[in-house]
């Protein structure tokens, strides 16, 4: 009775994944018929990038195919082939290199192509009406060698001009006795065409070259160019994200860094900075500076503490005069009597 049961157990077991297995090969079939028989979106060969390309890449055959793409995403930049038209075999023919550099998957057009006949290819890598122009870098002043072709990135001044300024022209001023050095924004968002003769923008890792290739305006050029004998240039890595908000021409002083220099004078005076009612108020308002910088006049300066006053010196109250009395002295025969002056207390005196 038992070995039943358990027959018509396994057999209902046995019965069910069939009939599982059935009707998930039905429903698939029926998916399968009904995509096929659904109308398809149409599409067009367009030449995309087969693999990454950096700036000056020449575009041929093996780092680039056709593939299909949804007409309705299809842009008038983008090169399409057709029964009667391949624009490869022009583009290969005139031999073009890429302006900027291109993805995996990214469509060519021609607004990022340059015709390599030119005298060089990093003429046609630059915007209209743009220039570009080399600076001096090192792992330090190059944020690391982190920086690389296709970054943005700013440009700080870091110099003694004022000092200079107003050795030069005579002028004095107790707020700026200890003023030295100063640090400046010139220039923002630049990009970067090339470490040395690298531009690669696939490259990981750093780069430590020894000088960078900015892209700048004309104007931008000439400021750059003086700003490289006013002092010593940084350039300050941005980031990649998007909408990050301008800010003002800023600047940043060797005061408002030292909390020793804030308080120059308070310290020559006597007073120490170091004390924590002193550097606690400093803190707290220096964090309204404007757009984060706080001014040289806003630096506080803590208050000068009163000086100790000298301990008072003893001076002992006058004695007052003894008593005297007036004695007569005798010298002899001849010489008159003299009368003298002596202590009343003296004791007894023969006359």
């Amino acid at each position: 009775m038992r070995v039943v049961i358990i027959g018509l157990v396994f057999a209902a077991v046995i019965l069910a994944g069939g009939t599982a297995y059935l009707l998930n090969t039905y429903l698939s079939s029926q998916e399968a018929e009904i995509a096929s028989k659904a109308p398809k979106a149409p599409t067009t060969q367009v030449l995309v990038s087969k693999s990454d390309m950096p700036t000056g890449t020449v575009i041929n055959a093996s780092n680039t195919e056709w593939l299909p793409w949804p007409a309705e995403a299809l842009q008038e930049t983008y090169l399409v082939k057709t029964r009667d038209s391949n624009p490869m075999g022009e583009i290969t023919k005139t031999k073009h290199v890429t302006r900027r550099a291109f993805s995996k998957g990214d469509p060519i057009t021609m607004a990022k192509l340059y015709k390599a006949e030119g005298p060089g290819f990093m003429r046609g890598s630059l915007h209209p009406g743009m220039r570009a122009i080399a600076v001096k870098a090192s792992a330090a002043s190059a944020s690391g060698g982190f920086i690389l072709p296709g970054d943005h990135v700013d440009i700080m001044l870091t110099h003694n001009l004022l000092r200079r300024a107003m050795e030069r022209t005579g002028s004095t001023s107790d707020d700026f006795i200890a003023l030295e050095y100063t640090s400046e924004t010139i220039m923002e968002d630049l990009r970067v065409l090339a470490i040395d003769q690298n531009v690669s923008e696939f490259q990981g890792g750093a780069v430590l070259g020894k000088t960078v290739l900015l892209e700048v305006t004309p104007k931008q050029a000439e400021k750059l160019n003086t700003a490289k004998v006013m002092g010593t240039l940084y350039l300050v890595l941005r980031s990649a994200e998007t909408g990050e908000i301008a800010t003002k021409a800023s600047f940043t002083t060797d005061v408002e860094v030292s909390p020793l220099l804030s308080s120059f004078k308070d310290f020559m005076s006597g007073s120490d900075p170091r004390t924590a009612q002193g550097m606690s108020s400093r803190n707290d308002e220096m964090v309204d500076g404007v757009d984060g910088y706080p001014d040289v006049a806003a630096v506080p300066k803590p208050k000068a503490a009163p000086r100790p006053q000298p301990a008072p010196v003893y001076t002992p109250a006058p004695k007052a005069a003894a008593p005297q009395r007036e004695i007569t002295i005798y010298r002899g025969a001849g010489t008159p009597p003299a009368p003298v002056a002596i202590p009343s207390d003296a004791g007894d005196i023969i006359q």
